[in-house]
């Protein structure tokens, strides 16, 4: 049986799903028309029979016995009925979530980006997943004598902005209030901290151009800034590990997990793993958005640029057969679609001009280069 340790989103559409959101029935559908039904991504192509769910503290806490699956360049999506195992982590704020059965309001605001206004009647927080934002927007609700309720925001990957928006409507008005004013584009609030994602081939020169990158960075700005290389971090964090994708996804995914934490506390944490997946990036990017801002940097250096480097003699033994699944030889790199900013393109450009380039595109997040 296949065990997914649930994203805080995943917990709450299964917290949703229990509250009756989206039916009396149990169950992940299929993306299809009905953008108001629960749905189900994991990161492996084939799934099995059924598959264990766990909460935040790896506690087995539902099954889905799988009637359906569709793969996507996302990963896979799964279809099934959900057999609750036991309760779920407490989420924040259980008393007035949808599981609570609180008294239906007759109308409420539905406050997208969780700012409380004077305007406000009775109001509904979103749970984005960030605990102190939410925290604070509950104290100015009710300092304000508010009645106020807290929505889970589902995880729902496979909808667009306003899909979703749309969505956290519907969900209000089933379990909240029964009439709902939405005040959309206000903007969640971030802080100030950032992960920058550096991905690219063995030898593209990412490490080199993350550490002088760190370096301009401490020089220029007020925050701390922590560099998570890949060599380093898979020594100390992932040492166990071997390559296999299972454990490249997992050795990413914690590699993400820490430049979240330091995102939260305003910090930036620059990473330099290979990170060869468009799934593990997706997985990076959704958990450091929880908290501040996600820029992927590209370093596109061409793989015969890369080889003909080849300082440690991985690609020779690659070549050899001796190194199974190696990035760019036995196992692909999926090219960033969605980088944000594409450095080295043709492997002459300098580290120096290439960390500028980064730099600038972090400090003017607006702007859009290729260099």
């Amino acid at each position: 049986m296949l065990e997914l340790r649930l994203t805080p989103r995943q917990l709450n559409e299964l917290e949703l799903m229990r509250a009756g959101a989206y039916g009396a029935e149990l169950r992940y559908e299929l993306p299809g028309g009905d953008t108001h039904v629960a749905t189900l991504l994991v990161g492996d192509i084939a799934v099995p029979a059924a598959i264990e769910l766990l909460d935040t503290e790896a506690t087995p806490v539902a099954r889905v016995d799988v009637t359906g699956s569709h793969t996507t360049g996302a990963g896979t999506w799964v279809a099934g009925d959900v057999t609750m195992l036991r309760e779920p982590a407490a989420a924040s704020f259980a008393e007035i979530r949808p599981r609570a059965s609180l008294p239906m309001l007759d109308h409420a605001t539905l406050a997208l980006g969780n700012d409380v206004s004077d305007r406000d009647d009775d109001i509904v927080l979103v749970d984005h997943g960030d605990v102190e934002a939410l925290s604070r927007a509950v104290t100015a609700a009710r300092r304000a004598d508010r009645e106020v309720r807290v929505l889970p925001r589902p995880a729902a990957a496979h909808l667009d902005a306003a899909a979703t928006d749309e969505l956290l409507t519907h969900l209000t008005e089933v379990v909240f209030a029964s009439t709902v004013a939405t005040r959309r584009h206000t903007g969640r609030a971030r802080g100030a901290g950032m992960v920058i994602l550096l991905s690219g081939l063995s030898g593209s020169g990412k490490s080199t151009i993350a550490r002088q990158l760190t370096r301009r960075l401490r020089a220029e700005s007020h925050q701390r800034v922590t560099l998570l290389d890949g060599d380093e971090v898979r020594a100390m964090l992932s040492s166990g590990l071997g390559f296999s994708r299972a454990d490249r996804e997992l050795n990413v995914r914690r590699i993400g997990w820490v430049a979240s934490q330091l995102a939260a506390h305003g910090g930036i944490a620059v990473c330099a793993p290979i990170a060869p997946y468009a799934t593990m990036r997706a997985e990076m990017r959704a958990m450091a958005e929880e908290h501040g801002r996600f820029m992927l940097v590209h370093v596109a250096t061409p793989l015969e640029v890369c080889e003909a480097r080849d300082r440690k003699g991985l690609y020779a033994k690659a070549r050899a057969g001796e190194i199974k699944e190696f990035t760019g030889i036995s196992d692909p790199y999926e090219t960033p679609l969605d980088a944000d900013i594409v450095v080295a393109e043709d492997g002459t450009e300098t580290v120096e001009d290439a960390a500028e380039a980064i730099l600038r595109a972090a400090i003017q997040p607006e702007s859009s280069y290729v260099i």
